[in-house]
């Protein structure tokens, strides 16, 4: 490795005899593995051998502190500039960790969850019983430890709580003005739980009861931009910057097919047959692919981000980082980076995130006269239930809706002598009553 990086042999035998040689060229390949420069490598490895001198690697755990102190004391004995000494402490202590972390001998402090061993049995039940994905189990994780932490730190054992404790906790998790769908998505979570919890004794029986914010079906409306305003943002990415190049091949492949942040994040080199031109989406969400027509527009895009701009490594995602080491972009990342975009075009909108463009592609195709029916499939829903919230902004069905008549049902209503239904509180002695006292007339 050391021949590679350098060519002067003085060089060479400098970094072959310091300390830990093995162990520093492992650490130098797995960064070449990642698709750094050699230039990049070459100057990690100069660093490595300060790290070696200055770190004990012979014992089998060093804290992160440990690492600090190290970085702090190679400080005090470098003559360089306080700006360049602080990026040197920060560099000293990523890779440090890097090669720690590589040869297993980094300890890392984690932040300790209250009940861990209960939490990661349920999770281990999610996983293997019910086959939740890890997106679901991290939601998971997140939600039931957070909770777990909060009783901890109200000193209420798990087997004492109760459903006022419950209630104020979610009206300590209202203070962060979490939306409605948000605070569902966490009560259904804690009601998992807690049905689980109580078939294992660890908690009180009725917990699981728990009553969540009403959400009503159908009651938004789809929240993407207009199309021209998807035509602008497309327009606005078109300088020949690298980032640019990819930011408009991935925002091209979401506006057309109308696939969700993850599903081109994750997009992979071999979804794409070129010969055949067709594109493959793996959809997670319904555990399944599903295959597109290759557009020519959004072909060479891609084609033209593969060629000039995507890093030469291992990874096999097509749409990776900009930046050493190459990865693939994560979803805070893409959502932020369409994000800003939309925000410099000074649109107004409810959501400003990806899913936002997944929303204006099929508006789009409900104004140019397609069905539900293949709307539903070209997003890949399962159910049209999905997909009857855009029969709201269908302006031609609801033109020929508005433009029926409706004069006989007018008169209908006023002529119908049929009384309404009174509205009964839920086991009310009236509503039994009145139900006993409908005539069951030719069913007996």
């Amino acid at each position: 490795m050391f021949d590679h990086l350098f060519t002067r042999q003085a060089a060479i035998a400098h970094h072959q005899f310091s300390p830990f040689a093995a162990e520093r060229q492992l650490y130098l390949k797995h960064l070449v593995e990642e698709g750094r420069s050699r230039k990049t490598v070459r100057n990690i490895a100069q660093l490595l051998v300060v790290v070696v001198r200055h770190l004990r690697l012979d014992r089998p755990e060093i804290t992160l502190a440990e690492i600090e102190a190290a970085a702090v004391e190679w400080a005090g004995t470098a003559y360089r500039s306080r700006r360049c000494l602080h990026v040197g402490e920060r560099q000293f202590v990523y890779h440090a960790a890097g090669l720690l972390r590589l040869l297993g001998r980094f300890h890392e402090s984690r932040p300790e969850v209250a009940y861990a061993a209960r939490l990661a049995d349920f999770l281990h039940f999610q996983r293997h019983e019910r086959c939740l994905s890890p997106s679901t189990l991290h939601h998971y994780e997140m939600c039931v430890g957070e909770f777990l932490n909060w009783i901890a730190r109200q000193r209420k054992p798990l087997e004492e709580v109760s459903l006022e404790d419950i209630s104020e906790y979610f009206q300590a998790l209202a203070q962060r003005k979490l939306k409605r769908t948000s605070i569902a998505l966490h009560v259904a979570k804690l009601r998992n739980f807690f049905r689980y919890a109580e078939s294992k004794h660890w908690c009180r029986a009725g917990l699981a009861a728990l009553d969540a914010p009403r959400i009503y079906r159908l009651e938004s409306l789809p929240r993407g931009p207009a199309w021209s305003d998807v035509q602008r943002l497309l327009a606005s990415c078109a300088d020949n910057m690298p980032s640019e190049i990819r930011d408009h091949a991935m925002l091209l492949v979401i506006a057309v097919y109308g696939v969700r942040s993850g599903e081109v994040r994750h997009l992979r080199l071999e979804d794409i047959d070129w010969e055949r031109e067709i594109l493959c989406i793996r959809r997670p969400k319904q555990r399944k692919t599903q295959h597109y027509p290759l557009v020519r527009e959004v072909g060479a895009a891609i084609l033209r981000y593969l060629r000039e701009v995507r890093p030469k490594c291992k990874l096999r995602e097509i749409f990776l980082t900009c930046v050493q080491p190459y990865r693939t972009l994560t979803a805070p990342g893409f959502g932020t980076m369409v994000r800003n975009r939309l925000h410099r075009l000074g649109l107004v909108l409810p959501c400003y995130g990806p899913h936002a463009l997944r929303h204006s592609c099929a508006t789009h195709l409900l104004a140019e006269g397609v069905s539900l029916k293949e709307i539903a499939d070209h997003l890949g829903h399962v159910s049209l239930t999905a997909t009857q919230m855009y029969a709201k902004v269908d302006l031609h069905a609801l033109h020929e809706v508005g433009a029926l008549p409706l004069t006989g049902l007018v008169e209908f209503a006023a002529n119908s002598e049929r009384a309404a239904t009174p509205i009964q509180m839920r086991g009310s002695i009236e509503a039994l009553r009145g139900v006993a006292a409908i005539s069951l007339g030719g069913l007996l």
